[in-house]
This record gives C-alpha cells, structure tokens and sequence, in this order.
C-alpha cells in the first residue's frame, strides 16, 4: 500500500489540485522550508560566520581609533556608545539575514514574484529602503543640525511668513509695499528653519537617524530572545513551555513605560535606556508566534525523521526547526518596529527622552513647533511640525503595508 505521505520531503500531504496548471510553488498553502538547501557544505556556514567575526573585528579596531584619537571615520564627530551598538547590529543583522536570501535564490525570487504582486507594498518598500539610505549616509553629509538665530523661523521655499513678526530676518527677498511685508523662502534653507535657524532638512536626516536606530538596536535586543524562548519553549514543551510562557504573561503584565520612567529618575534620561527597556519588555508577542509556529512544525514527517536517525536536538533545531520560523521573526518584527519608532517619538515629545547633542528626534523637532506657540501660534510655523509628522506617519505607515504584505507573502493560507 502506498503511504500519501513522503517522508523526504517536508512531511506535506499529497494535493489533489497538483496536476492544476497553476505553478504550484506560488499555490503551497503550507510554506516549508527546503532544510537540503540549507545543509552546511564546509564552506558556507564557516565563511559566513568567519565574516561576522571579521567584521565585528574591524568595528572593534575603529572603535579603539576612536577612543585613542578623538575621531571617527564615518562620522565628522565623535560617536556615542549608542552607535556603536548600532553599527554592531547593523553588522549582525546583515550577517544573520542576508546569506540565507543570497544562498537560496530560487526561493527568495519566489517570495518576491508573489510580494511585487501588491504595488502598493512595492512603494512602500522602496520608500523603507530611500528612508534607510538617506538615515545613514545624510546625518554625515548634512553634518549636525546648528544653529543660527539670525536666520530663524526661514519659510520653506516656494512660500512666504509675515516679516518682522514672525521672520526678523529673511535670506530671501521680502515682498509687499508698506505692512504686512512677507519674507520668501530661498534654497538656501529648501524646507525652512527653527526658531534657533537649525536647518530642517539637517533635523528632519537626523530624526530618521534616531529612528532607525531604534529600529536596529531594538531588533537586535528582541529578536534573539524571542526567538530562542518561542523555539525551546515550542519544541521542548513541558515543564519547560509553561514556565517560559508564564514568565511571559508576566513580562507583558507589566507596562514598559512605568518601569522606564522609574529607572528615568533614578539613571536620568538615554535613548539607550529607552531602547533597551522597550526591546527587554515587548518580545513577548513575537515569542508566541515563534511557539505557535514551532508546535506545528514539530509533528511533521521530515522532524520526525530527523529523531528517528538520531540527530540530535540541537541539529533538529537549528537546520530543520529555526529556518522554518525565520519568516514568522521577520513579520513580528516588522510589525514591532513601527510601535518603538512611534513610543520614542511620543517620549521624546514630552520631554522624557534624551537624545543629546549630536541628533535631534522627531518628537523634539515636532516640539520646537509647538514651544513658540505663544508668540507664533503652530499654523504660522507649521513646517517646523507638519515636516517631521509627515515623515514619521509614512514611515509607520508603509513598515506596517510591508509587514502585512510579508506575512501574506510567507503564509500564503489566507488567499485560499
């Protein structure tokens, strides 16, 4: 009698829709990772961690440069112990998820032909990748937002604000017979300036900046732990599963924003601190989805294969168990990333961030608009506000399109 079930494959079931001229690969209503292409050869796997490590390396030599000579060479300024841990998770992260899309083509062009499918996602997605270029290449082209009082509340080009009441100065011509004069925008300053003459487009590069880095950083804080506690907790079961998902519960019980402002007063404001609090205490959710994920995987054919030739649990783990949850991390953390931009920007506007002197938030930016609200009221200075709002609502927006289309484009069961 033959068994409907193949046990060299992925465990899947025989479909009776298979002889459909439709391309099955983009039809699977199971996505599961083909664990042979990921076997290590002798070379890829040594090369790509032999690489991490050169790398980590080589931002351990420039960070010592830095600490000897008092410059850097990336940026025209001395850099925080913030962007170092930046730069280090930028490194990791490149490392951890770029040789798996290189190495398995095939697949990677098949997520891809089925993600193009939604243009606006496609947008959205080249919007993400001009919005992370410009984070990381503009704040060192466009040097530190400085100020300049003499050129303050500058209207951005193609408009006009009141001369002498709101602009005392004007770089551009001033237009108008006898009063109201109005003072027009030049290219000088193309989106306008502060009150203290800070260039926007210099404020608006370092908002992204800040927010991309708590992007990454927050990342590299969550994804590790939600996934090693999502995939033990899935796999061993137990004992084990309900202490870890009762830690869980508890964790996600206490809200981050009280144990923050607690360690606010007693270690004073850092962006650090508010990344690292906001990444320790939101991995919950993303933990539960690697779980749920893993309980399915666990009981099919190809794992039990793998026991029954006595590979070990650690091998089962890591080149059958983890490559079939990485899609699942993705979308988690797609979706997260938008709630710890957004919970930044919101502190920071409040005053309970702390950016220091060398970037400048979109939450403080959006606050310079509102400060000089008694002598100029918001609407008469709205680039100051309106720029940053703009920015930061489109990037939350298409992280959330993308992310969405992501999971659409891994689990493609919901358009069946």
């Amino acid at each position: 009698m033959t068994s409907d079930t193949d046990p060299t494959t992925d465990g899947g079931t025989t479909d009776p829709s298979a002889e459909s001229p439709i391309d099955p690969a983009d039809e699977t209503p199971i996505e599961t990772v083909d664990w042979d292409t990921l076997d290590d050869d002798g070379w890829s796997v040594p090369w790509r961690w032999l690489g991490l490590v050169a790398s980590l390396g080589v931002v351990a030599v420039l960070y010592r440069r830095t600490q000897v000579t008092g410059t850097d060479l990336l940026l025209p300024w001395s850099p925080t112990n913030l962007t170092w841990a930046f730069r280090v998770s930028l490194v990791v992260l490149a490392f951890v998820g770029l040789p798996p899309l290189v190495r398995n083509r095939e697949r990677t062009l098949r997520y891809w032909r089925r993600f193009r499918s939604n243009r606006f996602a496609v947008a959205c997605l080249a919007y993400l990748v001009a919005f992370v270029v410009l984070a990381l290449v503009g704040p060192a082209i466009a040097g530190r937002p400085r100020v300049n009082i003499t050129d303050g509340f500058q209207p951005p080009v193609f408009t006009q604000v009141w001369y002498g009441r709101i602009a005392t100065s004007c770089v551009g011509p001033v237009v108008g017979e006898g009063f109201p004069k109005h003072c027009v925008g030049t290219m000088q300053y193309p989106l306008g300036t502060t009150k203290l003459g800070q260039d926007m487009v210099s404020l608006l590069l370092s908002g992204m900046h800040v927010s991309l880095q708590v992007a990454v950083v927050a990342t590299a804080f969550m994804v590790p732990i939600a996934t090693t506690v999502g995939i033990v907790s899935g796999y061993v079961g137990g004992r084990v599963d309900t202490v870890l998902m009762r830690y869980v519960d508890i964790q996600q019980s206490v809200p981050a924003l009280v144990v923050y402002i607690i360690l606010v007063f007693l270690f004073g404001k850092s962006l650090f601190l508010l990344i690292a609090v906001f990444g320790l205490l939101n991995w919950g959710s993303i933990a539960r989805l690697v779980r749920s994920e893993v309980l399915q995987r666990r009981e099919e054919q190809y794992i039990e294969v793998a026991r029954s030739a006595g590979v070990s649990r650690l091998t089962i783990l890591r080149r059958h168990i983890l490559p079939n949850v990485s899609n699942t991390v993705l979308v988690g953390a797609t979706q997260k990333i938008p709630q710890l931009v957004l919970i930044e920007t919101a502190l920071t506007f409040i005053d309970l961030g702390d950016i220091g002197r060398r970037y400048v938030s979109f939450g403080e930016t959006i606050r310079e608009g509102f400060r000089g609200a008694y002598q100029n009221p918001p609407l008469e200075v709205w680039w100051i506000w309106i720029l940053p709002v703009v920015v930061l609502a489109t990037t939350i927006i298409a992280f959330g399109v993308v992310g969405d289309a992501l999971r659409d484009v891994f689990d493609p069961r919901g358009e069946l």
